[in-house]
C-alpha cells in the first residue's frame, strides 16, 4: 500500500517533453553576464550573517532520523519526468516547502505561508483597493500572478473568475489561482518551480509552476486550533484544522482535511483635519449650504452644530479584511488490480469577506450629489462595505498503470469559481425615493474549466546513453466557460451603488471556448554527469489559434559536489476568457467611464485589436554546490523576455459638462476639431456624448514589451552540536524589469492628446511593484521537545511615483520568532510572534502628497508598501496527532 500511496503522491509529475520548434530561440551564453548588469552594489544586508552562522556546519557530520531534516532529497514531481531529480541535483531551481514549515510561519493561509518563506514570491501590496484585497496576488519573479501556473498532485488548478483591470486592478486582463483558497491542513508539501515551463503544462508557467502535493497517508491523523491577534488588540483570528487518514480496502488510501478560519479586521482609520468640515455648513437663514474648496467653510455661513460630535476617523479603509473561510479536501487512491491504480482529489471552498470601503461623508451626500433623501437615511454619513461570496469547487480523476510497457495516466480535472459581490451599507444616489435599498446585490461572475489528458511515459534503454532514454507524450482538450450576470437593477442604474457599481445587462457575459495540445519530449543522462531534457509543446485555441512552445534544460556535475545548470525555453499566457469579454460601466457626478469589451463596437471604432498571447523567451544559468550532505547552496541568473504584454488603453473621450471648456480625461482643453474627432469615432459604433455630460471609454489591448533580470541565491546547512540541531537557511532574490518596445498608439487616435498605451504611472506598476531585492534568513533549533526558530526578510527599497514625484521607500526587516513544545502523547503547543517589531504600512511624505489630500488628512499612506496595516501579530497553536 506504502508503494501505491507513493505512486498516487507521484501523480504530480506531467510525463510530457516536446520536441523543440521552429521557433525556438537559441541559448546564447555570452549574454548571459549582463544578467547581472544592475545600475549599483546591491546592500546584501543579511548575507554575511548568513554565511557565518551556515559555515559550521561544513564540517558537521550528518544527522539521521531527524524530524526536522531537510528537505534537500525530497524526489522531485515538477518541472521533470525523471524520477530520479531531488532538489539537489534538479536541473532547474525548485524549492520545497514542508508541511511543517507551513504550519510553523504562523500564517492564515497558504499564500501567505510562502510568502514569507521564498523571497522569488512577493504577495502584491500591503493594501490593496475593491476585489483584489480580497482576491490577493502575488508575484514570482517580479512578474504578474497570471504568469505563475499552480497546479495540485500535478494537475492544473483553476483562475479565478475575477479578472484584474478596472476599481483599482493591478494587473489589467489578469486572473490567478487563489492560493488562499487551498487548505492548508490537506499539504504534505509545496513545490515551487522558478523557471518557464509552458512546454510542459501549457499556458500560465512562464514564471513558475506552484505545485501543492497533498497528504496520501491510510491511517492516523492531526488537529489544531489556533488563535491570536495583533499587538493593538484587534484582527484576532482563529483557526481550526483537521487531517484524517483511512485504509480504502487492502491497498488504498482515502486522506480527508478539513479547515476553518475567521479572521476579523483590524480597524485602521484615517484622520480628518480638525480644519475639514463633515457636515453641510448653515447660512444665514439657518439652511444647509454646500461647503466651499476642500470642505472649508463658504462666506456668510457657520459650521453644522453637528461638527461638535463628528468623527475625525471615520474614514476606515484601511482596515484589514474581515472574512470567514471553510475549506474541505480529499485525496485518495486504490488499486484496480493488474497495474492499474485509481486516484482522485476533491476540494470544495467557501469564502465570505468584508471590506471597508472610503467613508461618504454628509457634506459630500448634500453638496456633490444632492441627494437630501440619503442624507435622511445617512444622517452622519456612511462608510459602504464590499462583500463577496466565493465559492470554488475542485475534483480530478484518472487511472494510471502500465500497459503494453508504457506507463499511461489518463485523467480528468474539473474546476469552478463562483464570485458574487455585494454592496451594503451604502446607497445609489440617483434613487431618490422613500425606502431606497441601501444593500446591493452587483451581480456574479462564473468561469468553468474542463480539462482531460492522457500522458504516456517509457524508458528505452540505449547503449550510448548512461541512463535509460525516458520518453513522454501526451495529449490535451480543455474547455473553458466564463459568464457574468448582472446585479439588481438598483445597483447599476444612474450613478449605481456607492463603492462599487453593479454589473449592468450591457456588461454581462457569457462565453466559451476550447484547446487542444500535443506534447512530446526525452530525457537522458548523456554521461554519468550530464543530464539533458527537452520538451516541446504545440496548442491550439478556438479563438485566437495556435501557439508553439519548446524548452530545453540540462545539468553538468563536474563534481560530486559541484553542477552547473541552464534552461532556456519560450512560453505563452493565453489571454482569459474573463479578459477578452470583460466589460465594466461606472456612473458618477465626473461622467460615465466604460471599460468596453475588446470586440465590442465602441472598442473596435477607438482601434482596438483582438488580444494576442502573451509570449515569453526564458534563459537561466546557475550552479548548486553541496560539499557535504548538511550543506546545499545554489546560485541562477535569468533572463524573461515577454511579448504582448496585457494592459489597458488611455480613457478616450471628453468633458463636456462646460460647453465653452470642453477638455479629455486629464483636463487638457480639446480643439473642435479633436472634439469632432472623438465624436465621429463614438458614432460610428452608436454612441454619442450628450450635452452637458461626461463619457470616456478605455479597453485592455496588448501594449508592448519587457525584460526582466535577476538573480537567486538559497543556502541551507544544518549541524549537530551538544545543544541539539541548528539549521541555518538564507534565499535571496534581486530583480529588474525594463520596457523593452512600447506598441504604437492606433492610428484613428493619433491627433488627440494624452492617449498612451503605457503612461508613466502604469510604467511604475509594472517595473517597481516589487522590491529591488529580498532576503529570508531563518535559524532554526530543536532538541527534545523543544524547538524554536528566528526568522528575518529583508525588504529592499521601492521606487514609487506619486503625484508626478518619484523617490524611494527604505529597506525593511521585519523580524519572527517562533518555538515549541511536544508534551507526548501526540499532544504539543506552539507560539510565535509575526512582525515583532511592529512594521507597518509607511506614510506617504508630505511634500509628495496632493493639495487635495493634505487638506483633508493628518496623513497617508503608501498603499503598495510590502509591510500591511496589521503591524505586529502574536498567536498560539495547540496541535493532536494520532
Amino acid at each position: 500500500m506504502a508503494a501505491l500511496r507513493q505512486r498516487l503522491s507521484n501523480s504530480g509529475r506531467r510525463f510530457r517533453t516536446n520536441r523543440c520548434s521552429p521557433s525556438f530561440p537559441p541559448f546564447r551564453i555570452r549574454r548571459m553576464p549582463d544578467l547581472l548588469s544592475f545600475p549599483r552594489p546591491l546592500p546584501w544586508a543579511l548575507l554575511p550573517l548568513a554565511i557565518a552562522l551556515a559555515a559550521p556546519a561544513l564540517a558537521a557530520e550528518t544527522a539521521t532520523g531527524d524530524a526536522s531534516a531537510s528537505t534537500l532529497d525530497t524526489v522531485l514531481v515538477t518541472g521533470s519526468r525523471t524520477s530520479t531529480r531531488t532538489v539537489k541535483n534538479s536541473s532547474t531551481p525548485i524549492d520545497v516547502i514542508s508541511a511543517q514549515d507551513l504550519a510553523a510561519s504562523g500564517q492564515a493561509t497558504l499564500l501567505e505561508a510562502l510568502q514569507r518563506t521564498l523571497p522569488s514570491l512577493s504577495q502584491v501590496g500591503g493594501y490593496q483597493s475593491d476585489q483584489e484585497s480580497l482576491i490577493r496576488g502575488y508575484q514570482l519573479r517580479n512578474l504578474s500572478p497570471g504568469y505563475t501556473l499552480v497546479l495540485v498532485n500535478g494537475k492544473r488548478r483553476n483562475a479565478s473568475a475575477y479578472v484584474s483591470g478596472a476599481n483599482g486592478g493591478g494587473f489589467p486582463g489578469h486572473a490567478w489561482a487563489d492560493l488562499a483558497l487551498i487548505p492548508v491542513a490537506a499539504i504534505d508539501h509545496v513545490e515551487v518551480l522558478r523557471d518557464g515551463a509552458s512546454a510542459i503544462y501549457g499556458s500560465d508557467a512562464i514564471a513558475g509552476v506552484i505545485n501543492v502535493i497533498l497528504k496520501s497517508q491510510a491511517s492516523g491523523g492531526s488537529a489544531s486550533i489556533e488563535s491570536g491577534e495583533s499587538y493593538d488588540g484587534d484582527g484576532a483570528r482563529t483557526t481550526i484544522r483537521a487531517n484524517l487518514g483511512l485504509p480504502w480496502g487492502e491497498d488504498g488510501f482515502v486522506n480527508l482535511s478539513a479547515e476553518n478560519t475567521r479572521q476579523h479586521s483590524a480597524i485602521r482609520a484615517r484622520t480628518y483635519r480638525d480644519g475639514y468640515l463633515s457636515y453641510p455648513a448653515i447660512d444665514a437663514k439657518g439652511n444647509p449650504v454646500a461647503l466651499g474648496t476642500y470642505n472649508s467653510l463658504p462666506a456668510g455661513a457657520t459650521p453644522n452644530p453637528a461638527e461638535a460630535n463628528r468623527d475625525t476617523k471615520a474614514n476606515r479603509i484601511l482596515s484589514s479584511i474581515d472574512y470567514s473561510l471553510k475549506s474541505l479536501a480529499a485525496n485518495l487512491g486504490h488499486g484496480l488490480g493488474g497495474d492499474a491504480d485509481f486516484y482522485a482529489t476533491l476540494s470544495a471552498s467557501d469564502r465570505t469577506a468584508n471590506a471597508i470601503q472610503n467613508y461618504r461623508l454628509p457634506a459630500t451626500i448634500f453638496g456633490v450629489y444632492a441627494a437630501p433623501s440619503v442624507l435622511n437615511v445617512w444622517p452622519d454619513g456612511f462608510s459602504p462595505v464590499l462583500k463577496t461570496k466565493e465559492q470554488q469547487y475542485t475534483g480530478s480523476a484518472g487511472v494510471k498503470g502500465l500497459l503494453g510497457g508504457w506507463d499511461y495516466d489518463f485523467s480528468v480535472t474539473a474546476n469552478r469559481d463562483t464570485i458574487r459581490t455585494y454592496t451594503n451599507d451604502s446607497a445609489n444616489f440617483s434613487l431618490q425615493y422613500p425606502g431606497a435599498p441601501t444593500d446591493f446585490y452587483d451581480g456574479k461572475v462564473d468561469y468553468q474549466q474542463l480539462i482531460n489528458n492522457l500522458d504516456l511515459r517509457r524508458s528505452f534503454e540505449l547503449a550510448w546513453l548512461s541512463s535509460p532514454l525516458d520518453f513522454s507524450a501526451g495529449l490535451e482538450y480543455q474547455h473553458e466557460k466564463y459568464r457574468r450576470d448582472p446585479g439588481q437593477w438598483e445597483s447599476y442604474t444612474g450613478w449605481g451603488a456607492a463603492a462599487f457599481v453593479g454589473y449592468s445587462t450591457a456588461d454581462a457575459a457569457d462565453a466559451t471556448r476550447n484547446s487542444k495540445a500535443v506534447y512530446v519530449g526525452a530525457s537522458a543522462n548523456i554521461t554519468s554527469r550530464w543530464f539533458l531534457d527537452a520538451a516541446a509543446r504545440w496548442e491550439d485555441h478556438s479563438d485566437f489559434g495556435d501557439v508553439s512552445t519548446g524548452r530545453l534544460t540540462t545539468r553538468f556535475d563536474f563534481t560530486d559536489a559541484f553542477g552547473v545548470r541552464a534552461t532556456v525555453s519560450n512560453g505563452f499566457h493565453a489571454p482569459s476568457l474573463g479578459a477578452q469579454y470583460y466589460q465594466a460601466t461606472g456612473n458618477c457626478p465626473c461622467g460615465t467611464t466604460v471599460v468596453a469589451q475588446v470586440g465590442s463596437p465602441t472598442a473596435l471604432a477607438l482601434g482596438a485589436k483582438p488580444l494576442r498571447p502573451e509570449k515569453a523567451n526564458n534563459y537561466s544559468v546557475g550552479f548548486t554546490f553541496d560539499p557535504s550532505p548538511d550543506f546545499h547552496a545554489a546560485l541562477d541568473v535569468y533572463q524573461i523576455d515577454i511579448r504582448n504584454q496585457l494592459g489597458q488603453s488611455s480613457q478616450i473621450g471628453y468633458n463636456a459638462q462646460d460647453p465653452a471648456n470642453v477638455t479629455d480625461y486629464n483636463g487638457t482643453a480639446l480643439s473642435a476639431a479633436q472634439k469632432a474627432t472623438i465624436d465621429a469615432l463614438l458614432a460610428s459604433a452608436g454612441v454619442s456624448i450628450a450635452q452637458g455630460d461626461a463619457y470616456y471609454v478605455s479597453y485592455f489591448t496588448n501594449i508592448g514589451d519587457t525584460r526582466t533580470r535577476g538573480v537567486e541565491l538559497t543556502v541551507e546547512a544544518s549541524q549537530d552540536t551538544r545543544w541539539g540541531r541548528l539549521r541555518y537557511t538564507y534565499a535571496a532574490n534581486a530583480g529588474k524589469t525594463d520596457i523593452t518596445q512600447v506598441r504604437d498608439i492606433p492610428t484613428v487616435l493619433q491627433s488627440l492628446p494624452n492617449i498612451n498605451l503605457l503612461t508613466e504611472s502604469s510604467e511604475y506598476a509594472l517595473r517597481y511593484r516589487t522590491p529591488r531585492y529580498t532576503q529570508v534568513a531563518g535559524l532554526g533549533w530543536n532538541q527534545g521537545p523543544w524547538s524554536a526558530n528566528l526568522d528575518f526578510t529583508y525588504y529592499g527599497p521601492i521606487r514609487r511615483l506619486t503625484n508626478g514625484h518619484k523617490y524611494q521607500l527604505a529597506p525593511v526587516l521585519v523580524t519572527r520568532i517562533g518555538g515549541s513544545y511536544d508534551f507526548g502523547g501526540g499532544w504539543s503547543v506552539d507560539a510565535g510572534v509575526n512582525n515583532l517589531f511592529d512594521k507597518r504600512i509607511r506614510k506617504v511624505p508630505d511634500r509628495y502628497r496632493s493639495a487635495s489630500d493634505r487638506a483633508t488628512y493628518t496623513e497617508n499612506y503608501e498603499l503598495g508598501d510590502v509591510l500591511d496595516t496589521v503591524g505586529g501579530y502574536w498567536y498560539g497553536r495547540v496541535n493532536y496527532r494520532f
